[in-house]
């Protein structure tokens, strides 16, 4: 029963950081207005295959971000949590002035931009399972100091 919660929680985790992730270059975009937006939305002509072309980089790094949650450990779910402010913010950062309109080779930063922040939020899960172990060891070693029969 123990392992059928702690993996909820883990997919909860996941499908939830995933989710902000597909969504992030839209919402870092919403301050500069609804046209801004409109950028990022394939024309009637080509809607279908442009928000697959789209979807299908966009889900890179929250594939990362849900496989750091599947390996994350309560109580903190380091790798998760790391891994998805990491990519959050690479992609809100550079999605947020990406004028797709200032030139013709724009469009391939929409392919760029989720493969460079999946690399950061790799980045970030290693870092996060690296603290997640130490604060592991630590615990280990704090319990045994504390037990007297150890």
């Amino acid at each position: 029963m123990l392992f059928g919660l702690r993996m909820k929680i883990q997919m909860e985790l996941g499908l939830i950081a995933g989710s902000l992730c597909l969504a992030i270059p839209f919402l870092s975009r919403l301050p500069r207005g609804s046209d801004w937006v409109a950028q990022y939305l394939p024309d009637e002509g080509h809607f279908i295959s442009g928000t697959l072309l789209f979807g299908a980089f966009a889900i890179i790094p929250a594939i990362v971000v849900f496989t750091a949650a599947l390996i994350s450990k309560s109580p903190f779910y380091l790798p998760v949590v790391i891994s998805a402010l990491t990519a959050i913010a690479m992609l809100a950062y550079w999605h947020h002035d990406n004028d797709l309109a200032a030139d013709a080779q724009a469009a391939i930063s929409l392919i760029f931009i989720p493969i460079f922040a999946a690399c950061f939020a790799i980045v970030g899960g290693a870092v996060g399972v690296g603290l997640q172990s130490a604060t592991q060891l630590l615990r280990k070693r704090t319990e045994q100091n504390a037990d007297p029969n150890a």
